[in-house]
């Protein structure tokens, strides 16, 4: 491994599972110190691994396992500590049958062709690891999506029942004195749920700094509501869907002024559109 190149894509796994030699844990730890892309890089690993141990399934041990195991230990010899004599210790002494053990592939005993297969191992685990996290997140892009869809549909409902409502109140706003072609503004407003629809057209730009505002005029000199703002596209056109004014209002009509931008809490004459 040489610090002035990056640490392996395969040695990076190894790494993060603590599964190199000492020499080479020690000489990636040192390359880790300076180097933020094999950081970045260790980082995606250390979660890929998080992930997939999160999604592994626990299983239970066997059935008396735990007995078995205690009872091995129990049978087996144990190290004695009393120095045997000079002659006994003198004689070879012969290497107990060793079982599998997975410092044979990960630890100091670990074969040439060890490390290849540990490589090997980690990468097949974390590309798993990432691929599932990559369907969770198209699980959740698509159920966003048919949440946004719903509510679409929602607001489509709303609004042809608005349209289609025989309690709403229609009414054609129309400048003082009238234009050619006219700015024309048609209004759609039912009390019973305070729904309400403004389409425009023809109507003229605006300076910068300036909105136009509906506003619902009442009866009896009660002050004028806002019902809010909206700006004309390049042909004149503009709407306001489905505002939510308040409900069961006794409206006497409704106008159109130009107000600063963000609208303001009493309308600014000249009405530029009325309707009554």
């Amino acid at each position: 491994m040489n610090d002035k190149l990056h640490i392996a894509d395969t040695d990076l796994p190894l790494y993060a599972m603590g599964a190199l030699s000492a020499e080479e844990m020690e000489s990636a730890r040192a390359h880790l110190e300076a180097c933020d892309l094999c950081n970045e890089e260790l980082r995606q690993n250390h979660l890929a691994l998080a992930a997939y141990a999160q999604t592994t399934p626990e299983s239970a041990s066997p059935d008396g396992a735990k007995a078995r195991f205690m009872a091995r230990v129990a049978a087996t010899p144990q190290l004695e500590t009393q120095t045997k004599p000079q002659a006994e210790a003198a004689a070879p002494a012969l290497a107990p049958k060793q079982g599998f053990s997975w410092r044979t592939i990960f630890g100091a005993d670990a074969k040439p062709w060890a490390g290849a297969l540990a490589g090997a191992m980690a990468i097949l685990l974390i590309a798993v690891a990432i691929d599932d996290i990559r369907y969770r997140e198209a699980l959740h892009a698509t159920r966003i999506e048919a949440k946004r869809a719903q509510a679409d549909s929602v607001q489509l409902a709303q609004l042809m029942d608005l349209l289609t409502s025989s309690h709403v109140q229609r009414v054609t706003l129309h400048p003082t004195p009238v234009a050619s072609p006219p700015p024309e503004g048609r209004v759609v407003y039912e009390a019973r749920t305070g729904k309400l629809l403004l389409t425009a057209s023809n109507l003229q730009p605006l300076p910068d700094g300036k909105t136009y505002e509906l506003w619902i005029l009442q009866p009896n000199g009660k002050n004028p509501l806002p019902a809010g703002t909206f700006a004309p596209d390049s042909s004149g056109n503009a709407a306001v869907i489905l505002a939510q004014a308040p409900v069961g209002l006794t409206v006497q009509g409704f106008g159109v002024t130009i107000e600063k931008a963000g609208g303001s809490d009493t309308p600014t004459l000249p009405i530029v559109l009325s309707g009554l």
